[in-house]
């Protein structure tokens, strides 16, 4: 509507310098003044109503609203847009958060979800192009598919990546010619990721809703330590891989959730010997005698009990050996993003039922709803459970 009163404000403009034409009719000197004054009036409504039109199409366009500074969690100031609608995360826990948050905004990922995690997201977004990682030693980034998406940021999240990273995260946004920004984001900082992705996002709302369940989770598991005797305390050991026996000590990220619900984890390793995935021998793990075994997925929940070697360990005698839930992704932490959260949930729950004592198929159905915006079906629950629980005595 705006653009049609201008055409036709500048159309009365037309027919009045029309009017004033020497080849127009001579006219006296005061209509000459007054059609002077109607062109004047007429140009100056027109300039100001395409200037208007043309402000307020500019505050519609996220691409040109401008931009604020922000200072990342590596103290990099970068220039960010105002409103972002159009962001590119940088990897597996990037794009696990982001989504929590709103997945309309992602325009690709760093790393597409897998088989077992497509279940849980709709095909509008599996769809999506995938630009690999954006930097470190594993970096392949597809600059081509990443540009040709159009994002107008890159996000990065997680833990900080050693004392160059701010070097890193400046060199690749100088390559891209993108905004690139990093937010600490471990279990006890998750809180503040979500409140800053709030700010930066204009969805202060949607992240207070995951921030605060994050902080209840973890404020329960630190309560529920409190109660727990070092008497009740159980050892545990964490396997991974074809064997069952490469694991993650205490100091892994993939094995925090041990630590938080009052694990005593048993894969101490000497230092400098990595903080997951160590080889270790079955000899080890008979000296180490854990009272629960947890198995990662895919490793050899299936088969330990009829393993001879295995059926020496005490806490497969006693059939307190345990898969990990998967899906979307593993619930002890690969990634460790904020699937975590609902592994300390189901750990506690599991290790010590009369402390943390609540029903863990309600807990799972409302984390998937909050965080994967997923309603889980009683069945669906009880198959990501199956493998996971107490068993029957």
């Amino acid at each position: 509507m705006k653009r049609q009163r201008i055409w036709a404000l500048l159309l009365a403009i037309a027919l009045l310098l029309s009017a004033c034409s020497p080849a127009a009719q001579v006219t006296a000197p005061e209509t000459e003044r007054a059609a002077e004054e109607a062109i004047t009036e007429a140009v100056t409504q027109a300039a100001t109503e395409a200037a208007q039109t043309e402000k307020e199409e500019t505050k519609a366009d996220p691409d040109t609203e401008g931009t604020v500074s922000f200072t990342d969690s590596v103290g990099r100031t970068v220039e960010i847009p105002t409103q972002i609608k159009r962001l590119a995360p940088s990897g597996h826990l990037a794009q696990m958060i982001l989504y929590s948050i709103d997945p309309d905004r992602l325009i690709g990922w760093g790393s597409l979800p897998n088989e077992i995690a497509q279940k849980y997201i709709p095909k509008e977004y599996v769809d999506l192009p995938e630009f690999g990682a954006f930097y470190g030693a594993k970096a392949d980034l597809n600059v081509e598919a990443l540009l040709g998406a159009n994002p107008q940021i890159v996000i990065d999240l997680g833990q900080v990546k050693g004392d160059e990273m701010a070097a890193e995260l400046d060199a690749l946004q100088e390559q891209i010619g993108i905004p690139v920004i990093f937010i600490e984001a471990e279990l006890d900082t998750m809180k503040e990721a979500y409140a800053t992705l709030g700010v930066i996002l204009q969805e202060e709302e949607r992240t207070a809703l995951l921030g605060n369940y994050v902080e209840e989770t973890l404020e329960m598991a630190k309560d529920n330590l409190v109660v727990l005797t070092e008497e009740q305390k159980l050892k545990v050991f964490y396997g991974e891989g074809d064997t069952g026996l490469q694991t993650n000590p205490p100091q892994s990220i993939h094995a925090e959730v041990i630590n938080l619900v009052g694990g005593i984890n048993v894969a101490e390793m000497p230092q400098g010997s990595g903080a997951g995935m160590n080889e270790i021998s079955i000899e080890q793990l008979l000296g180490w005698d854990p009272d629960v075994i947890l198995f990662g997925p895919d490793s050899i929940f299936e088969t330990v009990s009829e393993d001879p070697l295995w059926q020496e360990i005490r806490a497969v005698q006693e059939d307190k050996y345990y898969e990990i839930p998967i899906g979307p992704y593993n619930w002890m932490g690969r990634p460790p993003a904020v699937n975590r959260v609902l592994g300390i949930r189901w750990l506690g729950n599991l290790l010590y039922p009369d402390v943390f004592d609540y029903d863990m198929k309600e807990e799972t159905k409302i984390f998937y709803d909050l965080f994967y915006r997923y309603e889980l079906t009683d069945q669906e629950v009880e198959e990501l459970l199956s493998r996971s629980t107490l068993k029957a005595e």
